[in-house]
């Protein structure tokens, strides 16, 4: 396990993914890489880890290394309700970037020139198209990469009242990599259920790959607690209650020395997903669906997942809990593996004690 300074804290061991993903950018684009997994798994510092130390030599000065070029837009926690809002949050003239001065601001916006933008404005340009024309200039000289995150924000966004934003980005994204080969395009998400969407939409499935960002290993957790001074037992113990989920290990590492007991500590926090999971059963979930998700969190803690498979009874239902659930992110559903965990492993403590009751 290796640990990198980023950020006033501890990088932890994402050495083979650091490496997958620079020696893609080597290649020539071809496929859509979806970056998924459980949340707070570290997919987004892991991106923007890469960004600031892998593909540029100085990122304050916007210096990238080997001739890449970045565009990197976060939309987490963006409320962009129509298609103007859009435009005016994330595509700027390509001649106000050069008075804006943070380098973080400037890889967040896509860049159009002038003239190119007011005509997508008063719709006489489609937006695709000039963008195209901007990235063809670009690939020339340089090798493009984009990374979005959270794109399941532009669902229920139309274009023109009639063509949803997101379908039309997705098929420029096809474009980009499948066909013309321009750009490496990273879409981060984690929202299983969009990205069962994704996985199962024929079109994307051929023109995309799909990579899990999971928490910790045990390996990788025990090594990290016990650098920091925890004695086996106590890694044993926080093991079973929170697994590899790193906000949560640097919640205990950093008050290690404040807490007293750390079984006490540890029930609280199980305690607190316990009362999530009830509190969503009383306020959001039938009779019929509880007793479904108490099924599949007694497969999740027999055999540390719940397979799903074709041929069981109530299926579409089972289905359709899973989906709730994995809204409320709870539960974590992989369409690769048709398996179901909790979203990570205080949940999964959570629902021993609903089971217990």
């Amino acid at each position: 396990m290796e640990k990198r300074w980023f950020r006033n804290g501890f990088f932890v061991d994402r050495e083979k993914e650091i490496k997958l993903f620079m020696d893609r950018f080597q290649t020539r684009p071809e496929r859509i890489l979806w970056i998924y997994g459980p949340k707070s798994a570290g997919k987004t510092t892991l991106i923007e880890y890469i960004i600031e130390n892998e593909l540029f030599e100085d990122f304050e000065h916007l210096k990238p290394k080997n001739g890449f070029w970045v565009k990197y837009v976060n939309l987490r926690g963006k409320l962009i309700t129509n298609y103007n809002m859009f435009l005016d949050t994330f595509i700027k003239p390509q001649e106000e970037l050069e008075d804006i001065v943070s380098a973080r601001i400037n890889i967040g916006i896509l860049e159009l020139k002038v003239q190119r933008l007011l005509k997508v404005k008063n719709k006489s340009l489609d937006l695709f198209d000039a963008m195209l024309e901007q990235i063809n200039d670009i690939a020339k000289t340089k090798k493009p990469i984009i990374i979005i995150d959270e794109i399941q924000t532009l669902q229920d966004i139309y274009v023109n009242g009639e063509k949803e934003l997101i379908k039309e980005f997705l098929n420029f994204c096809v474009r980009l990599t499948k066909e013309l080969h321009l750009v490496h395009i990273l879409i981060l998400s984690s929202n299983t259920i969009f990205i069962d969407q994704i996985y199962n939409d024929a079109k994307l499935k051929v023109t995309s790959d799909f990579y899990k960002i999971d928490h910790l290993s045990y390996e990788d957790t025990y090594e990290w607690l016990k650098e920091e001074g925890f004695k086996d037992d106590e890694i044993t113990l926080i093991w079973d209650y929170i697994g590899g989920c790193i906000p949560y290990l640097y919640e205990i590492i950093s008050q290690k020395d404040k807490i007293e007991n750390l079984k006490a500590y540890l029930d609280e926090k199980a305690f607190l997903a316990y009362t999530e999971i009830a509190d969503f059963i009383i306020r959001q979930n039938t009779k019929e669906e509880d007793e479904i998700f108490r099924m599949i969190a007694k497969e999740i803690l027999k055999n540390g997942y719940f397979a799903l498979d074709p041929s069981l009874e109530k299926r579409k239902e089972i289905m359709d809990v899973i989906d709730k659930w994995a809204q409320k992110e709870i539960l974590f559903y992989d369409p690769k593996s048709l398996k179901v965990n909790g979203n990570n492993r205080t949940y999964e403590k959570g629902m021993e004690i609903l089971l217990s009751k």
